[in-house]
């Protein structure tokens, strides 16, 4: 995607499904107890392709192996803490590794579709991928 608007940084945010079709969400320490997750999202490192971080973000945060299957939406976020970030949302599949019960930004649990938890309220990216991942996720 090109974009004309300025961005300061690129970020990735990662709809991880499990093999159960479950979705993985953190729950960072001091979030509201009524909307207290949020998708495995940072900024990418410096130079690091959006897929990558994608993928790298996902092993660090829930310590679990995913396969970055596509990036579904992309746009521009303005008013985050470092700025304004292009936002790349990537849908991944888990591969391996381990769920971690608690990672460096919080506990780490995964949730069936007919009962997601609602997302921190000041992480509006976070809430813009999963609901463009929702929009898109083929109904059964």
């Amino acid at each position: 995607m090109s974009t004309s608007e300025p961005f300061d940084y690129h970020g990735a945010l990662v709809v991880i499904e499990t093999r159960a079709g479950e979705i993985v969400f953190i729950h960072p320490p001091g979030a509201p107890a009524g909307a207290s997750a949020s998708l495995p999202s940072n900024p990418c490192a410096p130079g690091e392709a959006s897929a990558d971080g994608a993928q790298r973000m996902a092993r660090e945060m829930t310590g679990l192996e995913v396969e970055i299957v596509r990036e579904f939406v992309t746009f521009i976020q303005p008013g985050t803490p470092t700025g304004t970030m292009l936002a790349h949302g990537y849908l991944a599949w888990v591969t391996g590794g381990s769920m971690l019960a608690e990672g460096p930004e919080g506990q780490i649990q995964a949730y069936p579709l007919d009962a997601l938890p609602a997302i921190v309220p000041v992480r509006v990216a976070n809430q813009r991928v999963l609901n463009a991942y929702l929009e898109q996720r083929p109904r059964s």
